[in-house]
């Protein structure tokens, strides 16, 4: 089993492998490593990733954004290439979408059912 060790983003040489959780802190990736962890985040058979423009388009809002949901762990992302770019699994980014906006409706019904509660539907009419 191997163990990973975490070491700051700075630390990290061009054209490195890596995984990061938005923490700052990245995970060294030797090849065999780089291809287990794509295996892993698309364990569902779905293997193609995308970009974050991309899933900025399927989530409905700007790639900085995305940038900022990547950064904070919210969606797994790998870098790569000489540049760094970021990918994400595309089954994982509908699956957040999809997770993001039955929770938006079940919020929205709770503040329905308290706005009847509280005699506020009355009110608007």
């Amino acid at each position: 089993m191997t163990v990973f060790e975490a070491i700051p983003i700075s630390q990290i040489g061009k054209g490195t492998a890596y995984i990061t959780a938005g923490d700052g802190k990245a995970y060294p990736l030797d090849a065999e490593e780089l291809r287990r962890a794509f295996a892993a985040i698309v364990h569902d058979n779905s293997t193609e990733m995308i970009t974050t423009g991309e899933a900025a388009q399927i989530l409905g809002v700007s790639a900085k954004t995305v940038a900022r949901m990547l950064d904070a762990g919210e969606i797994p992302f790998v870098r790569y290439s000489a540049k760094g770019n970021r990918m994400v699994s595309r089954a994982q980014v509908v699956a957040y979408r999809d997770k993001s906006e039955s929770h938006s409706h079940e919020t929205l019904e709770t503040m329905r059912e308290a706005a009847s509660q509280g005699g506020l539907d009355t009110i608007l009419g």
